[in-house]
Parts: structure tokens; C-alpha cells; sequence
């Protein structure tokens, strides 16, 4: 299986400003698409800790499972004034 991710904030500077294509195993929930992200970029785990993922302008469950093919989006929390 294999999902596209975009890369928003300071995600774009550490992962990719560019959509990546990630490969996911069968069943594959959102907290282990974090989790394969902390293994591949672990310079990002830091902030992969609180990242959310989002399918079609929603956030999703760290428990639901991703489609396959599908575009997900990773949301850093955000801070300001």
C-alpha cells in the first residue's frame, strides 16, 4: 500500500515542501504512519509526536486506518498571538 502525504509548517522545512509518497503496511493506522515518518526522518520525531493527520480537511483518529492511495496531510501544532 501507498499514500501521499503533504507536509505543512515547519514540516515542509524538515520533511518536504514537495507532496512525499510514503509505503504503509496493511492495516495501517495514522499513529503508524507517524510512527514510520519518526523511523524515516528522525530529525522530525520531535514534532511527529504532536503532528495530526488530516484526510479531506478533517482530522482523523490516531486509531483509523488510512486508504490506500489516498492524499493525507500532516498538521504540526501550530502557536501564536
Amino acid at each position: 500500500m501507498e499514500i501521499k502525504l503533504i507536509c505543512y509548517a515547519v514540516l515542509q522545512e524538515i520533511i518536504s515542501d514537495e507532496p512525499i509518497s510514503l509505503k504503509i503496511p496493511e492495516e495501517c493506522t495514522a499513529m503508524m504512519v507517524i510512527e514510520l515518518l519518526s523511523q524515516n526522518y528522525p530529525q522530525a520525531e520531535p514534532i511527529l509526536k504532536s503532528t495530526r493527520l488530516a484526510h479531506r480537511d478533517r482530522y482523523i483518529e490516531k486509531s483509523s486506518l488510512v486508504i490506500d492511495g489516498e492524499e493525507y496531510c500532516l498538521i504540526p501544532p501550530v502557536s501564536g498571538g
